[in-house]
């Protein structure tokens, strides 16, 4: 379990899976969330086990391509996104975050980040890379303030931030 202001990032397991989803469906699109799932849109029945197939798949199985944790928050302890981080082939890991929108803008994503660079930094990764898109401004001055580098490409930023005195 990691702690950092106020914000509790807990390994993903098969309870806090259940959690997740739950606040996936209450508080996010699907597009945000994971990878597209043909159909109709919303939280269908479909959606809902894709979503759970998808993190079993990526961070659940025996052999995890990423490692993924809960995000949650107090008064009440409730989950409210997932973290992630998944090593590159330079070294690097790709961090991922997604927050349920009653938690955007409050500074939980800022919080998540900066434990997300700390657990890249102990794990002794190049540096941390991050994606987002030109016009999330406040994960753009997120990634700026911890010093990361963006480079924009029509829509599309990507933020790499050096660790470990390394690219």
């Amino acid at each position: 379990m990691s702690h950092v202001d106020g914000v509790v990032l807990r390994p993903l397991d098969e309870e806090l899976l259940e959690a997740l989803l739950s606040a996936a469906v209450a508080g996010a699109d699907p597009a945000e969330v994971m990878p597209p799932v043909p159909g109709p849109e919303g939280w269908t029945a479909e959606r809902r086990a894709a979503f759970r197939q998808f993190h079993r798949t990526r961070s659940l199985s025996a052999a995890p391509v990423e490692r993924t944790w809960a995000v949650v928050v107090a008064a009440p302890e409730r989950v409210v996104g997932a973290a992630r981080l998944a090593p590159l082939p330079d070294g690097a890991v790709e961090a991922g975050l997604w927050l349920a929108r009653a938690h955007r803008g409050a500074g939980v994503g800022g919080a998540v980040l900066r434990r997300l660079v700390e657990l890249a930094r102990a794990a002794g990764a190049a540096a941390l890379v991050a994606e987002t898109t030109a016009d999330n401004a406040a994960m753009r001055r997120i990634l700026a303030g911890l010093g990361a580098t963006a480079t924009v490409r029509g829509g599309a930023v990507t933020a790499r931030l050096p660790l470990n005195g390394r690219a």
